[in-house]
C-alpha cells in the first residue's frame, strides 16, 4: 500500500505535468482525481497546488518571450471579478449540481467547437474579460477554471504557441495567489508528511521535458483536437462525479 501511495501520485503528477505543459491547462483535472485514489482529497488538492506552482514557474520562464501581457492581465482581471460571485453561488447551490451544470455546458461547447462552430467576437477585450469571469466563477465554485478559457481562446482562433503561453501565465499568476491564500488560511497543515512530495518533483520535471518535446511536433489542428479532448474528458468526469454525489 505504501508503494501505491508513492507511485500513483507520481504517475498522476507526470501525466498532469505532461498535458499541462503541452496545452497550458488541465493539471488539476488530471492530477487531483488520480491522487485521490490513494490519498485524501484535501491532501491531493494542496499537493497538486504546490506542484503546479512549481510547474508554472518553470513553464512561465520558458514562455516569457511568447505570452501577451495585455491578454493575460485582462483575463486575470475578469477571473478576479468572477471569484466572489462564484464563492457566493457555492453557498447557495450544492457543489454536485454546479458540477453537473458546468459539465453539460462544456460538453455542448466542445461538440459545437468540434463541428467548427464559431461565435463572432466583436470585442476581444470584452470577450477575454467575460471568459476570465466565467473561469474565476467556476474556479471558485467547482475548482475547474481552465475549460471556459480554452473554449474561448479556441473560438478566438489564437495560434497554439501564443494560446499555450497565455494560459500558462494566466494560471501561473492565479495559482501563486491561491497558494499564498491557502498558506495564510492554514490549509497547508493538511499535509502531515511532506515526504509525499518527493517522488512528485522528478515526475513533474519528466512531464515538462516530454511535454515540451511533444508540443514542438504538434500542428495547430492537432493542438485544437487535444485541447477539446481534455476539456471533454474533464467534463465527463465532472458529470459522473456530480451525479454520484447526488445519488449517494
Amino acid at each position: 500500500m505504501e508503494v501505491l501511495m508513492l507511485c500513483i501520485p507520481a504517475i498522476a503528477i507526470f501525466l498532469a505535468s505532461f498535458f499541462a505543459t503541452v496545452t497550458g491547462f488541465g493539471f488539476g483535472l488530471i492530477a487531483v482525481p488520480l491522487m485521490s485514489l490513494v490519498i485524501s482529497v484535501k491532501v491531493a488538492i494542496i499537493c497538486g497546488l504546490i506542484i503546479t506552482v512549481l510547474l508554472r514557474i518553470i513553464t512561465m520562464y520558458n514562455t516569457r518571450k511568447i505570452f501577451s501581457w495585455e491578454v493575460v492581465l485582462t483575463t486575470v482581471l475578469g477571473s478576479t471579478m468572477g471569484m466572489l460571485p462564484g464563492s457566493y453561488v457555492l453557498k447557495i447551490f450544492s457543489l454536485a449540481h454546479l458540477k453537473i451544470f458546468l459539465a453539460i455546458v462544456l460538453l455542448m461547447a466542445t461538440y459545437l467547437m468540434g463541428k467548427q462552430y464559431h461565435l463572432e467576437i466583436k470585442s476581444k477585450t470584452l470577450g477575454r474579460l467575460t471568459a476570465g469571469f466565467f473561469s474565476g466563477f467556476f474556479g471558485a465554485s467547482t475548482s475547474v477554471a481552465g475549460p471556459p478559457l480554452v473554449i474561448y481562446f479556441l473560438n478566438e482562433g489564437t495560434e497554439k504557441d501564443k494560446m499555450r503561453a497565455n494560459m500558462i501565465w494566466i494560471f501561473g499568476i492565479s495559482f501563486v495567489g491561491m497558494l499564498i491564500a491557502n498558506f495564510f488560511m492554514g490549509n497547508m497543515k493538511n499535509i502531515t508528511d511532506w515526504n509525499v512530495l518527493l517522488p512528485m518533483i522528478p515526475a513533474m520535471i519528466a512531464g515538462i521535458v516530454l511535454g515540451e518535446k511533444f508540443f514542438s511536433r504538434l500542428d495547430q489542428a492537432l493542438f485544437r483536437k487535444l485541447a477539446l479532448v481534455i476539456v471533454c474528458v474533464g467534463a465527463v468526469m465532472m458529470l459522473i462525479t456530480g451525479v454520484r454525489e447526488i445519488l449517494m
